[in-house]
């Protein structure tokens, strides 16, 4: 499973490249039963990481064939904190695809809040939203 594809000028996902990498976004965990919405394919989502990875472009900047961008970070940075992306890309592309990987985990520092920083509206920290204060008329 060590072989790798050239690196190509395009960000779509190809089907080749999707079979090279298939095994490791295997969707769903055994013996937990399914709720709510179908998810969607783990291809889709890959496909539009892959898109953004190779891009540099924001999520918001997903174009209209792959998911949701939400749907896509909130998987984006599950698998990210497990390797899967890192490992993805580097059967993809070798060291090219750690140098993608490495500068998007470069973004992801950036945006992080600084130690100690307050939160700009006050939070209940059993609810994890900002606390509503009623309008009081004098």
């Amino acid at each position: 499973m060590s072989h790798q594809i050239s690196f190509r000028p395009s960000p779509t996902l190809t089907d080749e490249q999707w079979r090279s990498v298939e095994s490791l976004f295997r969707a769903g965990r055994p013996g937990v039963p399914l709720r709510g919405r179908p998810a969607h394919s783990p291809r889709a989502v890959f496909g539009a990481i892959h898109w953004v990875l190779w891009t540099g472009s924001a999520w918001s900047g997903l174009p209209d064939q792959y998911p949701d961008f939400r749907t896509c970070h909130r998987r984006f940075k599950g698998w990210f904190e497990a390797g899967l992306v890192q490992q993805a890309m580097a059967i993809l592309y070798g060291a090219e695809g750690g140098a993608l990987c490495a500068a998007m985990s470069a973004r992801m520092q950036a945006w992080r809040a600084p130690a100690g920083r307050k939160p700009r509206f006050p939070v209940a920290s059993t609810l994890r939203w900002p606390v509503v204060r009623p309008i009081v008329v004098r």
